[in-house]
């Protein structure tokens, strides 16, 4: 016995490969458009990104002349946790030079109540150098504490010397 397909066969095949080429390019080009949505939307947040980071560095340096910079300089820490503060000191000369900086306070301390990078460092003019001072407050009594932290330029003629005020507010 011989079969034989006839034209309707071949019409219904190329009908199925037509709808399926249809469905694949349509599904193709949906999912193609969802991915660029999505790498528009990511590059638009990453410029959004840029423009805050500018923004908080200009509003961290709003004096061109500040030599110390704190992050915050009243904190409120609970007894017997401890601090970290931020600072920066930067290099406003047009020379590279030498600095150290400490943080003082009128009141006696326990030795390890406050901790920092205790060397000095070399900064080229605009540099910035980054630290943590650690306070601890296990030793402090509840209220108010003042420091006040120093840069001190090393080898400038005369030695300068620029400080800021540091609260902290020890509570129960």
């Amino acid at each position: 016995m011989k079969i034989t397909l006839g034209k309707k066969g071949a019409i219904e095949l190329s009908m199925n490969t037509i709808i399926i080429v249809v469905i694949g390019i349509t599904i193709l080009t949906l999912g193609l458009r969802w991915i660029y949505g999505v790498f528009e939307n990511l590059s638009g947040q990453s410029e959004e990104i840029g423009r805050m980071s500018e923004q908080q560095i200009r509003d961290m340096f709003k004096d061109p002349e500040a030599v110390i910079y704190l992050s915050t300089t009243t904190p409120a820490v609970k007894k017997g946790k401890e601090y970290k503060a931020n600072i920066i000191v930067r290099n406003i000369y047009p020379e590279k030079h030498k600095f150290k900086h400490i943080v003082e306070t009128d009141e006696r301390l326990a030795a390890d109540t406050v901790r920092w990078y205790s060397k000095e460092f070399e900064l080229t003019s605009g540099e910035g150098f980054k630290d943590i001072i650690i306070f601890n407050t296990k030793s402090l009594a509840l209220g108010t504490h003042s420091f006040r932290v120093k840069a001190t330029c090393l080898d400038c003629t005369p030695i300068e010397e620029k400080s800021e005020p540091l609260i902290l507010d020890v509570i129960p």
